[in-house]
């Protein structure tokens, strides 16, 4: 997609996140990769599990994970699952051919979860060394140029802030070392009970001191960041203060740390969890353990400047999103960075209806998206 002469965007690659494109097994990656093409996308960042389903669609009779109960996520195999990883390993250039036919080139492979912060020696903590020895191949395969790794949100990942940035360093050893080598992305996810803000993952960042990390900023989860963000059983934070304290964070740090930029809006707690938000049932049919900031986090993001539903629900400003993008995305622009973003919103509610129109409506709302932002920004 073009940006206008001497933009604040200049040499900014912009995409969108396939998971993003909606959450039916009804809408395929090839639904996906075409109505980003349809909406003049030269770029993704590619879900794990996506592509395992897709996978399994190619290959029906692959054999089920041995993941142990409550290790893995969306059906990934077990590091030991050698012939689950020796097909996924020879699919990496068939989808990549799929993705080129659509115009697309995948930048990012997402999300390596629950990797950081186990107790030193712990069956976990050596578990997912093996995994993530399973995860790099795979980028390296699939000629992504990072991995994005989400903050451990599980309660008995107790790991101090040293030994995490040691699994961070480790992590960033090892995607140096791939053919060609993959960049360790760092993402504080809002709903972790350890690092739930960037501040912190950036301290992180910084303890690994490699250069090989670095971070993954994702707005949205700076205005659910316990501190300064919103409580969705209250509503309160996120005051001009706090976006004005976040600001002057931002601009802080070095345009070489901040690897890419994930961009979706937050919809304002008008009406709490608990309180007929509209999010209460499935907070209520999911039962997460993740906690409520989670809820909020999967159910409450629309695309930046279009509002609710991809622009098709707004009824007035609240459905819009009070995240205040523009304000925390000029202060990353500020830094000097232009590197990748990517859209990467979530409105599980609606994502999850079997709706053929979903991934072509989202797909066209991130385009008119980045219009605005390129428009507000310049």
């Amino acid at each position: 997609m073009t940006i206008p002469a001497r933009s604040s965007f200049d040499g900014v690659r912009f995409g969108v996140a396939t998971a993003s494109l909606g959450m039916s097994p009804t809408h395929t990656l090839e639904d996906k990769f075409k109505a980003l093409q349809a909406a003049g996308f030269n770029y993704t960042e590619l879900g794990f599990e996506g592509f395992l389903n897709w996978v399994k669609q190619q290959v029906p009779d692959l054999p089920a994970s041995t993941c142990p109960d409550g290790w893995g996520e969306g059906g990934e195999p077990d590091p030991s699952d050698d012939q689950i990883w020796n097909v996924l390993y020879s699919k990496a250039e068939d989808v990549k051919a799929l993705a080129k036919s659509y115009g697309l080139t995948v930048l990012m492979l997402q999300p390596l979860n629950q990797f950081d912060g186990w107790p030193e020696g712990s069956p976990r903590a050596n578990w997912v060394r093996r995994k993530a020895e399973r995860w790099l191949p795979l980028c390296a395969k699939l000629g992504v140029e990072m991995l994005q790794v989400g903050s451990n949100d599980f309660r008995d990942a107790t790991g101090s802030d040293d030994s995490t940035a040691l699994d961070l360093r480790w992590l960033a050893e090892l995607g140096a070392r791939q053919q060609p080598p993959v960049k360790i992305a760092y993402e504080a996810w809002c709903f972790s009970w350890r690092v739930a803000s960037w501040e912190h993952a950036w301290e992180l960042v910084k303890k690994g001191d490699h250069p090989n990390l670095g971070l993954c900023l994702d707005v949205a989860h700076f205005p659910l960041a316990p501190g300064y963000g919103w409580d969705p059983l209250t509503g309160l934070g996120w005051t001009d203060d706090d976006v004005k304290g976040i600001v002057s964070r931002l601009r802080a740090v070095p345009a070489d740390k901040i690897f890419y930029v994930e961009l979706s809006d937050v919809l304002t707690p008008v009406i709490p969890l608990g309180q007929g938000s509209a999010f209460d049932d499935w907070r209520i049919q999911a039962n997460s353990p993740r906690g409520d900031s989670f809820v909020w986090a999967v159910c409450g993001r629309p695309v930046p400047l279009v509002g609710k539903h991809a622009g098709k629900a707004v009824k007035g400003k609240h459905d819009l999103g009070g995240a205040r993008v523009t304000e925390t995305l000029k202060a990353i622009l500020d830094t000097g960075f232009r590197g990748p973003m990517m859209f990467e919103m979530f409105e599980a509610i609606r994502m999850a209806e079997e709706d053929a129109n979903i991934p072509g409506d989202y797909a066209q709302a991130c385009a008119e998206s980045q219009r605005k932002l390129v428009e507000a920004l310049s």
